[in-house]
């Protein structure tokens, strides 16, 4: 006679098995799909639907207060039509599921992006009403979606000019701080004798923010541009540094003792076997340092520079025109976003061996 033992208890996650069929990874994602039930997918992109509609409707049907009218309004309403129409186009794909290969993209878009699109609309929403159709929140300070929209057409050149020269600084130093730093994280974790001489430095000046060394820089270089470049290479070098180092410390000493049995020299060790090895570590490095470089270029672009999107904003600050501010603020953030997401995407790349073992 045998006894069942009931268990109760919340549901455990099920997680992808490294060493699972295709067909069972398969059936895992589509478990995970469906953590988010039906009803709840169809409610949020109704509302998604609702939202962006009516984001529409307020900004193109009812009037402006005075002290926000501007020629930016039709924008504002035919890009949230654009957006509700999108939405319906693309739920209208998934429920026929054909294609297949599409409908199956698209539905998996609209479920991990659904509750985004319905955070978003509703913040626009609130934001349209107490600025441009109440004037709840009075200008100077507080500026519509349309008026942003509008000074950011007007100084479509300045940004664009800004934007360039921002991306070629940041790549400057940051390309400068990598390679800096991976030569000094790579010596450091190999060679004891370097480590010796560099650690000191690494513990003692390498956690003092780029920032600080501001009044040397600039008075050092030649010119305010190869302050800047030092500047933020200055703050990318420290993390990559200590994060390759961590890495290459990390590497087992197995690996080692295979290479040299096959015959490997110390050239093979460090370039097939530890720089690999440190690559999960390098990417963590990378991802602080190039948040750094983003403050770093900000304030860079301040002390002498006069260019760059850091700069754009501070010049219309300083003449109080806050919408061209708040722009400048929107083109840094879509800036910044677009970098982050690619190096993303590159660590997915340089890492795919890692997509069933970690998850991100």
């Amino acid at each position: 006679m045998t006894t069942e033992v009931a268990t109760t208890g919340p549901p455990t996650e099920v997680l992808p098995n490294p060493t699972a069929g295709r067909g069972e990874q398969q059936v895992v994602a589509v478990l995970e799909q469906l953590r988010v039930r039906p009803t709840t997918r169809v409610a949020l992109v109704v509302s998604a639907i609702v939202g962006w509609a009516g984001l529409a409707v307020l900004s193109g049907g009812v009037a402006d207060t005075a002290d926000f009218a501007v020629e930016g309004t039709v924008a504002v309403t035919v890009a949230a039509a654009v957006v509700a129409v999108v939405i319906v186009l693309s739920w209208s794909i998934a429920a026929i599921g054909r294609p297949a290969a599409l409908s199956h993209w698209v539905a998996g878009a609209l479920n991990r992006r659904a509750p985004w699109l319905v955070a978003s609309a509703v913040w626009l929403l609130i934001w349209e009403w107490t600025t441009a159709k109440t004037g709840a929140l009075v200008p100077p300070y507080f500026a519509a979606p349309q008026q942003i929209l509008a000074e950011a057409w007007k100084d479509r050149g300045l940004l664009l000019s800004s934007l360039g020269n921002s991306t070629l600084l940041l790549v400057l130093g940051f390309a400068a701080g990598v390679f800096a730093g991976l030569i000094t994280g790579v010596l450091t974790g190999w060679s004891a004798q370097a480590n010796y001489w560099v650690h000191p430095i690494l513990q003692y000046i390498g956690p003092v923010p780029a920032l600080a060394w501001v009044p040397i820089i600039f008075v050092t270089f030649p010119t305010a541009y190869a302050g800047a470049v030092f500047l933020i290479a200055l703050g990318v070098w420290f993390p990559v540094t200590l994060l390759t180092r961590a890495g290459v410390n990390g590497t087992p000493r197995s690996y080692y003792d295979v290479a040299q049995t096959l015959g490997g020299n110390t050239r093979f060790l460090v370039f097939r076997i530890s720089l690999p090895a440190a690559v999960p570590s390098i990417f963590t490095g990378l991802f602080m340092a190039l948040g750094i470089a983003f403050v770093t270029l900000t304030v860079a672009e301040n002390f002498g520079v006069n260019s760059g999107l850091g700069w754009y904003i501070n010049w219309k600050k300083g003449w109080s025109a806050y919408p061209a501010m708040y722009a400048g603020i929107l083109v840094m953030v879509l800036f910044c976003g677009t970098l982050m997401t690619a190096l993303l995407r590159a660590r997915a790349v340089a890492l795919r061996w890692q997509k069933d073992l970690v998850r991100w």
